[in-house]
């Protein structure tokens, strides 16, 4: 690997290279530049993270055409990389489920989804095991990772039947209703695969996993609470402190 040059004073700290009719940009660019790089660009234009993260650059702006083939072409490499960087974890994984991982769409949820049916936590995702989806947007990112991914069809159905675990029940009672949600979205988006469109429907659903969320936050909140007071109560009883009573407490 070839080192970066430090720029000379008043050289740009960045560089931009064409490729597929599309623009990535490795280093720091300017604000002011880059209002002038969105400028140019085209309406069918768009900038794409995922590209960015499998390219290791800082941002990739172009034509979903153009942006579909580079991930395709830089799938293999990418796979690798994901491959070392997990180590020992990456054998747990089927190949389609090691290719989403370099190559999917990814969100918080999406991420969350894939840790929890594979045991395994992506390396760049830095959130919460119940990073549920809140939008038609982000089930979409879900439903591509089980769709792209057919090794977790069965994963899935498991955590249907996981509603009485305290600590996955949202997921479970989200992948319990995963078909509703999908008929759901192919009424109100027939085409959701493009990222295009509203769902209110599916937004409504799923805000009813995230009261369920936010319940059980309560409840745990609660139990915590009422333990607490419980073990200050034992401490401050008459028993506890009768003489002798207190070889316990220390």
């Amino acid at each position: 690997m070839t080192p970066s040059k430090t720029p000379a004073a008043g050289e740009p700290n960045y560089k931009i290279q064409q490729r597929e009719g599309c623009r990535i940009v490795y280093g720091h660019m300017p604000l002011r530049d880059w209002l002038l790089l969105l400028k140019e660009a085209s309406d069918i234009d768009v900038l794409h993270a995922d590209v960015a993260r499998m390219l290791g650059a800082t941002a990739v702006l172009g034509p979903p055409q153009g942006l579909a083939r580079i991930r395709e072409q830089e799938a293999p490499a990418a796979m690798g990389r994901v491959r070392a960087q997990l180590g020992r974890a990456a054998r747990r994984l089927e190949p389609d489920a090691v290719r989403w991982l370099a190559a999917g769409e990814q969100g918080l949820s999406s991420l969350a989804l894939f840790a929890l049916l594979t045991g395994v936590r992506p390396p760049h995702y830095g959130g919460a095991a119940l990073d549920l989806p809140r939008s038609a947007s982000e089930f979409r990112r879900c439903r591509l990772l089980v769709e792209q991914t057919p090794s977790l069809r069965r994963a899935l159905l498991l955590l249907a039947g996981r509603v009485s675990e305290p600590a996955v029940v949202p997921w479970a009672a989200l992948a319990e209703a995963w078909n509703d949600l999908c008929v759901q979205m192919d009424h109100e988006l027939p085409h959701w695969r493009d990222g295009t469109g509203r769902a209110p429907g599916v937004n409504a659903m799923l805000a009813c996993f995230l009261e369920v969320e936010t319940d059980l936050a309560v409840l745990q909140s609660s139990r915590t609470t009422t333990a607490s007071l419980a073990l200050q109560d034992s401490f401050s009883s008459p028993a506890a402190r009768r003489a002798g009573s207190a070889r316990w407490l220390m």
